[in-house]
Order: C-alpha cells, then sequence, then structure tokens
C-alpha cells in the first residue's frame, strides 16, 4: 500500500483517536483483572497482602476488612495520624502530594469544562482551511481534537479564553502548593520537637584531626556549652569499609549454620560439606561443626579489625589535618539546633562541618568516613555520568518513539510488507502507534532504576534519605528529558523528515503545530503508567515468587522471615513518576483539556493503591521526616513555569500575540516560589525552639528534655532518664533508647544466630555470636 493510500485511508487525527481508543481498552481490561484478581487472592494470601497486620507491627492494629470491596472503604478512612504514627511523615506527606495532584486535575477539570471545551468546539478549524485539487481538506480536523485546541483558528479572539485558563492553572497550582508547604512546616516543627534520637543529635564532617579523639571534642563542646551536662555522648567513627565483606561473610555462615541445625532437625542425621571450591571439591566436613568454626573465626576477624581501625588510624593520619566523621548527642534539642547552625571552624565548609544526624536507621554506614572533598569529587563524576547517560539513553527512546509508528515505517521499503497488513486494521494501528510505543519507554525507564540507585550511593550521601531524593532528582531528570522531551519530538521529527529536511527552519512550527497530537501520545502514556500502579497492589510476580521461596527454599526462621518480609515504600521512584505526570498533565491542559481527566484517574488510582499499601505492607526501613516534600514542591514549581514557556510558544504559533501576556503569571510564579522559601524553607529545615513552642502551644507536657544530673555518658556511664517516654513505629529511635552503640557500624553488633530448642544434642562446640 503506498503513502498516499495510506493517508487516504485514515487521517492523523483518526490515527490519534484510534490509538486513544484501543490503548484505553486495553488498561481498562488490564486494570479490571488487576483488582478482581487482588480483591480474590488477598484474603487468602494475607501474610503477603497485609503484612503488617500479620507481623503484629505496632501501631498497625486494625486489618483491611475480608470484604470483597469493603478494604477500598478502609483504605480510605484511615486517619492521617495512624499513617504518621506508623509510615511517618514520609507517608504521610508522600500520600498528601499525591493527593493534591488529584485535587489540581479535579478543580481544572470544572474549570476546562467551562472555559475549554465549548470554546474548542465552536473553533471551526477546518471552515478556514483551504481544499486539495480532490476538494478534500487535508488532515481534517475530527473526533476529540474537535474539543482541542487544535479546533482553533489561528489568530482567533476564542485564544482569549485559554489565555485566562493559564492564570486558573497558575493559580490554582500555586494554591495548592502553597497549601502544601505550609503544612509541611508546620508537621516540620511538630516532628523536630519530638524526643526522636536525631532531633539530639548533630553529624560533624571533616574533624580536625588534632581533635579526633572523644576527651578532645568532648572538651570543645563543653567549653562552649553554658552546661557542660548537655553533653550526652560523643561517637567517633573510624574509616574501615574493608569490614563490611567480613561482616556479610560471617552472615553468610550463619544462615548456614542455621539451614545446617534445621536439616540436621528434620532429618536427625547431621549434613557434611565439602569445604573447596564452590563446596563441590576438598575435604568432606561436618556441616554445623565447620559453619561454627568459621563463625568464630570471622567474629574474632571482625573484633580485631574494628579495635585495629581505632588504634591504627591515629598512626596512619598522622600527618593529616583532616579528622574524621563524628555523632554527638545531646541532652537537649535546642543545643543541637545551636550547634548546626553555629559556625565551629574558620576553614568553615572545608573543616567542621556540621548537619542534622540522621536517625541510625537512616544512616548509610559504608559512607560515613566520606569527607567533603572527597563528596564534592565523586558528586563532580557522578554529574557528569548522569548527562552523559541521559543524552545516551535518549537515543534508543528518540529511536523508539520515531519507529513505533506506522507511518514512520511505512517508509522503510524494508518494513513496507508490514504496513500492508496492519493499515488494514484499526486495532492493529491504535496498539502500534498508542500502546506498544508507551509500554515499551515505560519498560526502557524502568531499567534505569537500579543504574540511578548506583550512581546516587556513589555520591557519598551518609544518609539513606539523600541517596533516595537523589534517585528522586535524577530519575525526575531522565523522566522530564527522555519523556516529557524526546520521546515527543523524536516522534514529530521522524514524522516529518522530509518536510523539515527541504526546510530546515521549519521545525519549530512543526514542533508547535504537531503539540496537539503529541497530547494524545502523553495521555496514553498517563493511561499505562495507571494501570502499572494500580498493578502495584496486586503484586502477582512477587508473590509467586514467595510462594516458591516459602515452598521449597525457606526452612530456617530467618529465611521465612526474609522471605515474608515486604521493604521499604520506594519513595524516591515514585515521587519522580508521580512529578512526571503532574508534569504532563499541567503541559497539555490548554492544549488538550481532556488530558486532565487521565490525569485525576492516574492520581486517583495510585493514592488508592499506594495508601494501600503504606499502611499494611511496605515497612519503613528509616524515617526522614518528609524529606522530599520540598523537593516536590520545587518541582511542581518548575513544570509551572515549563508549562508557562510552553503556552508563551504556542500562542506565537497560534499568531495570538497577546499569549506574551503569560509573562505575568510567569513572573508571578517566580516572586511566588521566593516567598514561599523565605516562609517555610528555613523553619521546615531547623524547627524553632522548644521555649516558644511550649509558649504557642499551651502545653507543658511537650517537656521531653532529659533530666540534667546523671544523664551524660560522657560523664558516667548511667542510662537516659527522659521526664516523658515516647515510642515511635515508623523505624526511629527514641532518644530514652539511645546507648553507646547507636551510632556505630552494624559490625559493632553482630548477627546472632537464632535459639534452636532441639530434643537431641549437637556435638562440638557452639558459634560465637
Amino acid at each position: 500500500m503506498s503513502d498516499s493510500s495510506s493517508g487516504e485511508h485514515l487521517n492523523r487525527y483518526n490515527a490519534n483517536d484510534n490509538a486513544f481508543v484501543v490503548t484505553l481498552v486495553i488498561n481498562c481490561v488490564v486494570m479490571v483483572i488487576f483488582f478482581l484478581v487482588f480483591c480474590i487472592v488477598r484474603r487468602k494470601f494475607k501474610q503477603f497482602y497485609q503484612y503488617r497486620f500479620e507481623q503484629h507491627h505496632k501501631g498497625v492494629s486494625v486489618p483491611p476488612s475480608d470484604g470483597f470491596f469493603t478494604w477500598i472503604v478502609d483504605t480510605i478512612k484511615y486517619s492521617d495520624n495512624s499513617i504518621k504514627d506508623t509510615a511517618g511523615l514520609d507517608g504521610f506527606m508522600y500520600l498528601r502530594n499525591v493527593k493534591t495532584s488529584f485535587y489540581i486535575c479535579v478543580v481544572l477539570i470544572v474549570i476546562s469544562a467551562v472555559m475549554l471545551y465549548p470554546t474548542n468546539y465552536y473553533g471551526k478549524y477546518n471552515q478556514h482551511r483551504e481544499a486539495d485539487e480532490n476538494g478534500k481538506i487535508p488532515d481534517e480536523v475530527v473526533g476529540l481534537t474537535m474539543i482541542s485546541m487544535g479546533n482553533i483558528e489561528r489568530g482567533s479572539h476564542l485564544l482569549w479564553v485559554h489565555l485566562v485558563f493559564v492564570f486558573f492553572v497558575t493559580v490554582v497550582v500555586l494554591w495548592f502548593s502553597y497549601q502544601d508547604y505550609r503544612l509541611y512546616s508546620r508537621e516540620r516543627i511538630q516532628y523536630k520537637q519530638q524526643s526522636r534520637l536525631c532531633n539530639y543529635s548533630i553529624m560533624l564532617r571533616d574533624i580536625p584531626n588534632s581533635m579526633f579523639t572523644r576527651e578532645e571534642l568532648s572538651n570543645y563542646f563543653k567549653n562552649h556549652l553554658s552546661n557542660p551536662s548537655d553533653l550526652l555522648d560523643v561517637s567517633l567513627q573510624y574509616p574501615a569499609p574493608h569490614i563490611y565483606d567480613l561482616v556479610s561473610e560471617r552472615e553468610t555462615f550463619v544462615k548456614k549454620y542455621e539451614s545446617a541445625i534445621e536439616q540436621y532437625r528434620r532429618t536427625k542425621e547431621k549434613p557434611t560439606t565439602k569445604i573447596g571450591f564452590l563446596g563441590c571439591f576438598g575435604e568432606e566436613r561436618d556441616s554445623i561443626d565447620y559453619f561454627q568454626e568459621k563463625i568464630d573465626e570471622l567474629t574474632k576477624k571482625i573484633e580485631y579489625e574494628r579495635a585495629e581501625a581505632e588504634t591504627s588510624y591515629y598512626i596512619k593520619n598522622a600527618n593529616s589535618n583532616v579528622g574524621g566523621t563524628s555523632f554527638v548527642v545531646f541532652n537537649q534539642r535546642k543545643v543541637q539546633k545551636e550547634m548546626v547552625q553555629t559556625i565551629m571552624h574558620s576553614k568553615y565548609h572545608v573543616l567542621f562541618s556540621r548537619y542534622y544526624a540522621p536517625d541510625p536507621n537512616d544512616v548509610f554506614w559504608k559512607n560515613i568516613h566520606i569527607g567533603l572533598k572527597s563528596y564534592y569529587v565523586r558528586s563532580l563524576i557522578v554529574a557528569i555520568l548522569t548527562f552523559a547517560l541521559v543524552f545516551l539513553w535518549g537515543i534508543p527512546v528518540a529511536f523508539l518513539s520515531g519507529f513505533s509508528n506506522l507511518e514512520t515505517i511505512s517508509r522503510v521499503k524494508a518494513f513496507s510488507w508490514i504496513t500492508d497488513i496492519i493499515s488494514k486494521s484499526k486495532v492493529l494501528q491504535g496498539f502500534l502507534s498508542g500502546f506498544l510505543p508507551n509500554l515499551i519507554l515505560i519498560i526502557f525507564m524502568i531499567l534505569l532504576i537500579p543504574i540511578i540507585y548506583a550512581l546516587s550511593r556513589a555520591c557519598g550521601y551518609f544518609s539513606n534519605s539523600r541517596i533516595e531524593a537523589s534517585v528522586f532528582s535524577k530519575y525526575f531528570l531522565f523522566l522530564v528529558f527522555n519523556v516529557f522531551l524526546v520521546s515527543a519530538i523524536a516522534g514529530t521529527i521522524f514524522q516529518s523528515i522530509e518536510q523539515i529536511t527541504n526546510d530546515p527552519g521549519s521545525i519549530i512550527g512543526t514542533i508547535a503545530n504537531s503539540l496537539g497530537g503529541l497530547s494524545f501520545q502523553m495521555i496514553n502514556y498517563i493511561l499505562i503508567a495507571a494501570a502499572g500502579s494500580f498493578g502495584a497492589i496486586l503484586r502477582i510476580v512477587g508473590l509467586i515468587i514467595q510462594l516458591i521461596k516459602l515452598k521449597w527454599l525457606a526452612k530456617t526462621k530467618r529465611q521465612i522471615d526474609e522471605t515474608l518480609h515486604q521493604g521499604p515504600f520506594g519513595y524516591g521512584v515514585n515521587y519522580a513518576k508521580n512529578l512526571l505526570i503532574l508534569q504532563l498533565t499541567l503541559a497539555y491542559s490548554t492544549l488538550s483539556p481532556f488530558i486532565l481527566i487521565f490525569g485525576a484517574w492516574y492520581f486517583g488510582l495510585s493514592y488508592l493503591v499506594q495508601k494501600y499499601n503504606i499502611i499494611w505492607v511496605h515497612t519503613p526501613d528509616y524515617q526522614s521526616g518528609g524529606f522530599m516534600s520540598p523537593m516536590n514542591f520545587r518541582r511542581t514549581i518548575v513544570g509551572l513555569l515549563i508549562y508557562h514557556i510552553l503556552m508563551i510558544g504556542t500562542f506565537n504559533v497560534y499568531k495570538f500575540y497577546y499569549g506574551i501576556l503569560v509573562v505575568i503569571p510567569l513572573v508571578l510564579t517566580i516572586i511566588f516560589w521566593y516567598y514561599a522559601e523565605y516562609m517555610f524553607k528555613c523553619i521546615s529545615k531547623n524547627g524553632i525552639m522548644d521555649q516558644y513552642q511550649k509558649q504557642i502551644d499551651g502545653n507543658n507536657s511537650a517537656d521531653i528534655e532529659m533530666q540534667a544530673s546523671g544523664s551524660s555518658i560522657i560523664n558516667d556511664s548511667t542510662s537516659l532518664n527522659p521526664t516523658v517516654h515516647q515510642e515511635f513505629h515508623d523505624a526511629s529511635h527514641s532518644i530514652s533508647e539511645y546507648n553507646s552503640n547507636s551510632y556505630k557500624p552494624p559490625y559493632y553488633e553482630l548477627m546472632k544466630i537464632n535459639n534452636f530448642d532441639l530434643d537431641f544434642p549437637i556435638s562440638g562446640g557452639s558459634a560465637n555470636v
């Protein structure tokens, strides 16, 4: 079939509609299947679908109802305070941001229904176009495009409505963003007032070598404190990254030892193992005795290396001016705030840099020894690699976008037979141009995630929350560049390559004129993303893997626990994906307002699914106090600014030169951004002083400071004695739980062997744990 006959058969607006309908039907069917299967299997596999309740996690006291649909009501009605209690401020603010994006879309749906749909419908673009020699209008505007901006005549006075709509979009987004940031600052103030260990601790980086002893550092702080007993403890960090390999090896033998014991329990016969290469060669030994010996040997070696790291540190660094890292814990929160915000060294930013300490569960111990200079060098190298990868990843994305289109493929003679077959079916055409390329694109973006995590860890961040924030930042950059820019623009360029080759100056106009068509591609992307998001509640692959492990592989208590365990929620990746969808929805909201419907669809489904998982499935590993929420705010504002720039260009293409007035909301957005940061950034980062907070609250029960007498580990070995005890269920430590090993690497407290209740004796020694 020739190109011309193909064009007569289906114009590009019909092609867009076909692709949209096919994608919509496929995703609706997939989501209905996911939903029904989940409603059935969740009641049978409760350890998988309501793991936190079945494992009796503190705070998770109520399970979702067993009714077929009642879990939806239970999830929606689950209180914010309960979420803050069990998932922390991280979970609460994430769900708040998803809900806010949903509200933005819903409000704009109402406004666009009143303003844009009738305006676009009466645009009558076809009536002002010239027919070809056959008396037909080429690419006549039909279907859904009739209610998009593509049906507006160039230079029409109707474009004033679209200009006013831009102002409405700006006001709605800024208002909701302001409410979120204000709420976050209030929640952070309360968070900083709680008796969390991280609210009493600071982390010091690049301590001068002359001060890198417990006594010198303690005396330094005591001399600066009005009450020396406010210093609770100093925990120096001696770099010994090689010990982690020994710890990992020891843990492997602990698990093998437990497996051998379990096998002995079941068979009443002692298992044996070969100690040579890969356990297939060499001398055959009693497994239990051999694993005991290896555990004892590695335990002693770890203890030796740990002591050696502490004693040899000063010899190895005798000629260095820069020391290592330390955590300092105080008795009062106000002292922590004062110390972090006080310049302690003349070479500030080079020596003695201070940070609010992360919770011990949040510390990424393998990076704790990395100094500030090393961090800057690593960050520069990772930034170069990231930008190189962004552009390199864009090459296959561009080709996928260009050659996953029927019109583009038809230009390649080798594939002309494929187009002859596909062009006979509108369903196949829609599948190829709407569903398939976006599915491939989403899969391609998922493949990036492990690479981005590796790059973020290599930067040298000292906490898991900062690594997760780095993943958010990098992944969002990849998504915006490859999905919002490359995939959209590449498809247009490939389809119009002949025109652009003959007239290179037409590239901008060609891209701008095709923006309406690109909105269909973005709608299809959102539909597939929504189906994928809903699939996160079923997690059928994870369920199958778990069942296989429990049936044939997991035998010991530790193996069963590890198999049942549901890991933490991936905030970094999910923040980035949600923000991209909001970016796409805003960018095309004026061009094709019905994209807002599918944006609301995505965020509504995501809120339900992710709230269920955060409440009953995912177990937090640490708590950062909503660390990524301000990042989400800033990128939302950047997305709004991109929308303004896009609309200025669009109005210019439509020859509506009053569109330059979009500069007004653009400037107002920048002013608002500055104002919001001025109002909330510092206060949400630092909190406020305790005495002032108590005056505001009028609640003296908020006083959870340590009793001054006998509470310093520096001075004596007595335990803490808080006046008010707080217990946290979100993976945070309370100050009352602090001990001398709280801010020590994991090799100070090694994995212990689970106790076994055997009714027959085991000869040989016992593993030293």
